[in-house]
């Protein structure tokens, strides 16, 4: 299908933002229409029909010679001089190219047209192009708002359905002396499509999609959950799609599912090439380091840089994490654990390192344990 490209970006879009925007070109057409309508009837009535024909017939070359009377000088030099030159041309070489154009043209036809006549299809022609370019920007803004308020509206509107993804049991993970992770997954049958997950807050609904919540990873159409002893994750709202194409919602609170009784030690098993978690973890919660070849010190960094095939989408850290450019930065050398639990509680973290050792937070009274798997 040729449109199969697009599907995805349509689907994102929504059919109130594709109606309106539909909407708006229609219109945006039918002035076009309109205008080289009146244009017309105007120059046949002065028996310039032919000559206003031709004027429209070389817009488009008259078009193509300003925009390279532009572009041209700015990409044969570089730098500062390169958009210099740009902006000159675009205020300056442009307009001259476009209207001086207008005016040769307008005189070599037959019959030959005014000064004025010329002047005023240049003008006339440069809204045809300026006018439909600003309205598209202008309405970005409003119909992004009313399609998002249309999402919303149609979400909070699905009936509530007895959750399609089934709850793992949670697993406990011992993060040496410093605490317990709890971790629990939310798996999807073959056919279901994740739509959308909020968390409340307070009285009010949010979209996980557009802010950073830690606690809650997503693989796909999997879920996956891990929060550290003392903190507990907000309730979910999970927005589905089955293999009809029918909305569902649910509601998902940790403390009403069983506790599993797998309990064992947060183990990092680290490779050449990467490390693998017990669990799938937010990337918000990691950071990951290296030992700096000129002072040998460990250097950590977040992952919010993605590596190639990599989406914000899709955000957990997996068993099976791999660096693609390992052989480039050398064997991931610790990672780090970071959590922010609610205020007046103070951020607290744990460093696993590729020795073995496990070092919580300096600033915490928790004391040094060792029990990191390593090669």
């Amino acid at each position: 299908m040729p449109w199969a490209p697009f599907t995805p970006t349509l689907d994102a879009m929504g059919s109130v933002a594709i109606a309106l925007w539909g909407l708006l070109f229609i219109v945006m057409l039918a002035g076009i229409a309109l205008l080289l309508r009146t244009e017309k009837r105007q120059y046949e009535r002065r028996g310039k029909g032919r000559s206003w024909l031709w004027m429209r017939i070389l817009a488009l070359p008259m078009l193509a010679i300003s925009a390279a009377a532009t572009m041209l000088p700015a990409r044969a030099v570089s730098g500062m001089e390169a958009l210099a030159l740009f902006y000159f041309g675009l205020l300056v070489v442009a307009p001259l190219a476009w209207f001086g154009l207008h005016l040769l043209a307008g005189r070599l036809q037959s019959p030959r047209l005014t000064r004025g006549e010329s002047l005023g299809l240049a003008v006339s022609g440069l809204a045809v192009l300026l006018v439909p370019a600003l309205l598209i920007s202008s309405a970005q803004g409003p119909i992004h708002t009313v399609s998002y308020l249309a999402k919303i509206r149609a979400f909070d509107r699905t009936l509530e359905s007895p959750l399609a993804l089934t709850a793992q049991p949670v697993q406990l993970l011992r993060l040496g002396d410093s605490g317990v992770l709890y971790a629990q997954a939310l798996t999807a049958p073959a056919g279901i499509r994740l739509a959308r997950v909020e968390m409340r807050t307070g009285e009010h609904w949010h979209d996980t999609a557009t802010l950073r919540y830690p606690l809650l990873c997503r693989d796909g159409n999997d879920l996956h959950l891990a929060w550290p002893e003392g903190m507990q994750p907000s309730p979910l709202r999970i927005h589905w799609q089955d293999s009809q194409g029918q909305p569902h919602q649910a509601r998902f609170e940790t403390g009403n599912m069983p506790a599993g009784t797998a309990r064992h030690d947060f183990a990092l098993r680290w490779r050449e090439d990467g490390f693998d978690l017990p669990v799938p973890l937010a990337r918000d919660l990691l950071q990951i380091g290296w030992h700096h070849p000129v002072d040998g010190a460990l250097h950590y960094r977040s992952l919010d840089m993605l590596q190639p095939g990599e989406t914000f989408a899709d955000d957990c850290v997996k068993p099976g994490y791999r660096r693609v450019a390992w052989q480039q930065e050398g064997p991931v050398s610790g990672v780090i654990l970071r959590f922010h639990p609610p205020l007046p509680a103070a951020p607290w973290q744990i460093e696993y390192r590729r020795d073995g050792a496990v070092l919580p937070d300096p600033v915490s009274p928790r004391p040094l344990s060792l029990h990191s798997e390593s090669p």
